[in-house]
């Protein structure tokens, strides 16, 4: 076979050979982009299910939070009316044992004025009997003189603790009255300001990476035949050369 016939098969051989070779390089590239494309996707959907998840477990937990929360906080109002209803009722009893205290000693005192009197009346009877005998009128005068002066330092003295115990129950009154006061102010601080409940992010939101375009492989250009046309004619030159250096014939 001529050197020449060598040289164009050898040629052609070489063009086909590249043509199939690059044909397979961009099938390659296409499977490869494509996978990556699928990872992607994979990827951000996962990212996506993710973050789906993560904010609705964060809204679970703060609708949890904040009904728990709610809930103590009407147990302790509730507290809060009990302790005012047992404070006032407390209160209540003192102030009327004190008063009770108070009255008793005010009927006591009356009950002693009663006996004062009575005395006063018996000492100016028996001053008056004495009278009709032989005691001058200036005796008789003072024996009721001396009854009167008792009777008034008597009554007097019981005036005087009749107004120390109304000092001292007006007192122990106020002092009744603080200590209710204070219950009901010691009650209320442990109400007087209400929890603060949670409340969701505001914003953009997580910022999510979009999956990218799968790549685009082309297909066999001019350039690429430009390529495998030289490779051939490159192949066939080669083979020639060898042909004519050694003497091929058919």
């Amino acid at each position: 076979m001529p050197a020449m016939t060598y040289a164009l098969v050898s040629g052609g051989m070489s063009m086909v050979s590249g043509f199939f070779g690059a044909k397979s390089a961009k099938d390659s590239a296409r499977r490869q982009a494509a996978q990556r494309k699928a990872e992607q996707d994979r990827a951000f959907a996962n990212q996506a299910a993710q973050t789906a998840y993560a904010a609705e477990f964060t809204n679970q937990m703060i609708s949890q939070y904040n009904k728990q929360t709610t809930e103590e906080y009407d147990i302790r109002l509730g507290q809060y009316k009990q302790q005012l209803e047992l404070n006032n009722s407390a209160a209540i009893g003192a102030f009327a044992a004190e008063q009770t205290r108070l009255n008793e000693q005010f009927a006591k005192a009356a009950f002693t004025r009663q006996g004062m009197l009575r005395e006063l009346y018996r000492a100016q009877g028996e001053a008056a009997a004495r009278g009709s005998g032989r005691a001058s009128k200036s005796a008789r005068r003072a024996n009721l003189i001396n009854s009167l002066g008792e009777f008034g330092r008597a009554n007097a003295m019981v005036s005087r603790n009749l107004m120390s115990a109304r000092r001292g129950s007006k007192s122990r009154m106020d002092a009744l009255a603080g200590k209710h006061y204070q219950g009901d102010l010691s009650a209320w601080s442990k109400v007087a300001i209400a929890p603060r409940m949670m409340t969701p992010k505001t914003g953009a939101g997580p910022s999510l990476q979009s999956p990218v375009a799968a790549m685009s492989v082309p297909g066999i250009g001019f350039g690429d035949m430009a390529g495998i046309v030289a490779g051939g004619v490159a192949s066939g030159f080669s083979t020639y050369g060898q042909a004519k250096a050694g003497n091929w014939k058919l």
